[in-house]
């Protein structure tokens, strides 16, 4: 375990900022703390574009079309909304319905985002991914 430590510690030193990202990350802070963008985010990156030209642009654009209007204020009310009105942002139905079912299985462990999302990562075991709720999303 200690050859592994080193080497990511050596890639660790040689990315600044990557080490307060992650904290912002464990911390739930990522797009202010906003569970409904990370798993918007999370299934944009999922089909493999690339991330700051195409990904980031098109959750920003999420955000000021659903988030900041009200229209979807937590994970219950995005896996509410129809697949075709946010297509409008993002064309790839696959991502939507991703999105969806995340939000839908994350929505029953706690009314709280944020405490939904922390409580699933606590839990969730690398081992069996295929069998998590989440990681057994095609």
């Amino acid at each position: 375990m200690s050859l592994l430590k080193s080497i990511v510690d050596s890639y660790m030193h040689k990315v600044s900022g990557l080490k307060e990202h992650r904290e912002r990350c464990l911390r739930t802070e990522r797009w202010g703390g906003s569970v409904v963008l990370m798993v918007v985010d999370a299934t944009f990156t999922s089909i493999g574009l690339n991330y700051f030209t195409a990904v980031v642009p098109k959750v920003e654009e999420f955000n000021r079309d659903f988030v900041e209007t009200g229209k979807i204020r937590n994970l219950k009310e995005l896996t509410k909304v129809d697949i075709n009105n946010l297509r409008e942002v993002w064309r790839n139905r696959r991502s939507w319905i991703i999105a969806k079912d995340i939000s839908s299985y994350l929505s029953t462990i706690s009314e709280d985002d944020r405490s939904a999302l922390r409580t699933w990562a606590r839990n969730t075991k690398l081992e069996n991914w295929g069998e998590d709720p989440i990681g057994g999303i095609k």
